[in-house]
Parts: structure tokens; C-alpha cells; sequence
């Protein structure tokens, strides 16, 4: 494929896209630049998966307008190899004991009072913030207020074109880094909000996927050593984030294009993620799928650097989710939260099983 700039004229290739297209209903592309997002927009696995390994884009917010210069891209790379550090294998195995326990005990409490239940919202959630203060280890008694401000920073990343959401989200991101400055993992401040917010808006988004193809939820009460592989499967068909945003700190040659240095690029995920070039029926939840990594945690040296401590969660919850739910209560019709950033079910009720 010959390269094409942004700057060539007439020769641009011309793309009419909407920038909130259904993640459901992802339109894979040759990669194109957009007038009306100022960047370049990467929509095929195989693009996306290539600009996830290539160290020139560097990380930036969705609404960044410059690269980051040398001391700042170090900066995020010792971060990320002290939080990798510090979520070992080794703690990790230790964290695991603890939190398949308290979710057990969870379950056990919401099983005894009712044989229906908002599994989001009495499961899922409180459940997540045991293991977000036990991860970061704040003051418990400052719980509700550091809840409160992880809500703030989630909502404003949920729906990034709200200008006054972001300037409450950079004051609440300020003050939950203060709460957490005694925290012995890096970043705890993100990490709070990925534990205590962004996980059970995964987890709903999952769920509600397994409840509505009953056989592949049957398959995993089933098959239990399938976890592993159905958690990437239900990262790939229901993960969280659609875009991951970018500047080129030099002038790349990538995807059929040339990205000029200090140009955005934008990484859809959840088209990526759906890609037939990549996976057979990419439409179908299909829990023992093989063919090709999920990029919703990214990949390579852009990959989450928390990314096993995520999947270890969502497999303990979700482990305990096949064993105990039983269907929808269909009294409640699902209604969501987020934006275009993400959304997720604001609550999911169920029927619990009866044994």
C-alpha cells in the first residue's frame, strides 16, 4: 500500500466517520486522518496491534496537545517497571487468597437474604473496593471520600467531552493522589480508580454478555479450566475502553500512512478487538476462542502494566458470578452509564442459583 499524508491535498483518502460509532458495530478501515477528531484514527487489529509495539507513540490523555518530552516518556516508563514490580507473580498469588475470600464471603452474605440481587451493585462493586483499599492501602476511614473521587475522575474519562466533568475530574485526581501519597504501589491513584471503578464496569459489561448467551455461560459452569481463556474472550467481546490515544514523537511510516511527528493517533480497541481479519466470527461470544491476543489491556510495552492483577480479579469474580447467578430478572430492563469513552449496565439484576 502506498503511504498518503494528512498534508497531501487532494490526495487525502476522505473517510465519512462518525467518532461515536457502537463499539458493537465497529466499521474496520484503512487507516485515515480525521479533520473533525485532528488525528489519525486506526480501526484494524493488525494496525492497532503494530502501533501498541512502536515506542515513537507515546502515551498521552484524550485531550493532550503536545509529546511528551524525553524526561516525561522516562518518567512513565519507570512507572510502569516499579508497578510491574510491585504486582509480582508472587503478590499477586498472595492477593489472590484474599480476595477469592472476601468475594466468597460476599456471595455467601447476598445468597442468605434474597434469591435476587443487583449483582453490580451488591457484589461487584463493594467487593472491588475491598480490593482497592487493599491493594493501595489507604486510611479506611477516608473510604467514602476517596470512593467519591474515584467516581468524579471515571465519569469525566466515561464521557471526555465534558469540559466541566474534566475540570472536576483534575481536581479530584489532584486530591485522591494526596489521599494515597503513603501508598506502596506506584500510581496508586490510577490504580484505585481501575480497581474500585473500572473493574466492575468491566465485570457488568461481561456478565450481562454471558447472561444473554445462556450456552456459553453453561459451558463455563461446566468446563472450570476454561477461565483463563473465557476472561480474554469476554476482554475481547466486552472490554471497557474503545480509544487509546497517542502522539508521534517522530515521523512514522505505519499502517499504510505517514504520521507526522507531534500528530494524534487514536487506537480504537474495540474495533480493533473485532477485526474478522483477525478472529472467525468476531461477532459471536465464542469463550473457547484461540485465535489472537485481545488488545482492550493493549499490548507489547503499551500494555497495562497491572494487566495480570486485572485478569486475576475478573477471573475470582467472575468464577463466583457462574457459580451463583442464575438468569435476569427480567422486571428490570438494563439501563447504562458512561459515554463515549466506555459505558457499562448501571445496575444488572439476577436471579440467584438455588442448590
Amino acid at each position: 500500500m502506498v503511504a498518503y499524508s494528512k498534508r497531501a491535498g487532494r490526495h487525502m483518502k476522505k473517510q465519512p466517520v462518525k467518532p461515536d460509532v457502537d463499539a458493537f458495530q465497529p466499521p474496520q478501515q484503512p487507516a485515515y486522518y480525521d479533520e473533525s477528531l485532528n488525528g489519525w484514527v486506526l480501526t484494524r487489529y493488525g494496525d492497532v496491534f503494530a502501533a501498541l509495539h512502536d515506542p515513537r507513540l507515546c502515551v498521552v490523555d484524550s485531550h493532550s496537545e503536545k509529546v511528551p518530552g524525553p524526561e516525561e516518556v522516562n518518567a512513565q516508563r519507570q512507572l510502569r517497571a516499579q508497578t510491574l514490580k510491585a504486582c509480582s507473580g508472587k503478590q499477586i498469588e498472595t492477593w489472590q487468597l484474599e480476595f477469592k475470600e472476601l468475594a466468597q464471603q460476599r456471595m455467601a452474605r447476598l445468597r442468605s437474604s434474597s434469591a435476587r440481587a443487583d449483582i453490580i451493585g451488591q457484589f461487584a462493586e463493594p467487593w472491588a473496593l475491598d480490593a482497592s483499599l487493599a491493594v493501595t492501602r489507604p486510611d479506611k476511614n477516608q473510604c467514602a471520600r476517596l470512593s467519591a473521587l474515584a467516581r468524579t475522575i471515571s465519569m469525566a474519562a466515561a464521557n471526555p467531552s465534558d469540559t466541566s466533568i474534566r475540570e472536576a475530574a483534575k481536581a479530584a485526581n489532584a486530591d485522591l493522589a494526596q489521599c494515597l501519597e503513603s501508598s506502596p504501589i506506584p500510581m496508586s491513584g490510577p490504580a484505585f480508580v481501575a480497581l474500585s471503578q473500572t473493574l466492575p464496569g468491566f465485570l457488568g459489561n461481561a456478565w450481562l454478555a454471558l447472561l444473554r448467551h445462556p450456552r456459553q455461560l453453561e459451558h463455563m459452569r461446566e468446563e472450570r479450566a476454561l477461565m483463563p481463556a473465557a476472561i480474554e474472550e469476554l476482554f475481547r467481546y466486552a472490554g471497557l475502553a474503545h480509544t487509546l490515544f497517542r502522539r508521534a514523537s517522530s515521523t512514522i511510516n505505519l499502517a499504510g500512512v505517514t504520521i507526522a511527528r507531534g500528530d494524534r493517533v487514536m487506537l480504537k480497541l474495540s474495533f480493533a478487538n473485532r477485526d474478522p481479519a483477525q478472529f472467525v466470527n468476531p461477532e459471536c461470544l465464542d469463550l473457547s476462542r484461540r485465535n489472537g491476543p485481545q488488545l482492550s489491556l493493549g499490548a507489547g510495552m503499551h500494555s497495562c502494566a497491572g494487566g495480570s492483577l486485572i485478569r486475576t480479579l475478573a477471573g475470582i469474580a467472575t468464577t463466583c458470578f457462574v457459580e451463583n447467578v442464575a438468569g435476569l430478572d427480567p422486571a428490570f430492563p438494563i439501563e447504562w452509564k458512561g459515554g463515549t469513552g466506555f459505558r457499562s449496565p448501571k445496575a444488572l439484576h439476577v436471579f440467584l442459583r438455588r442448590e
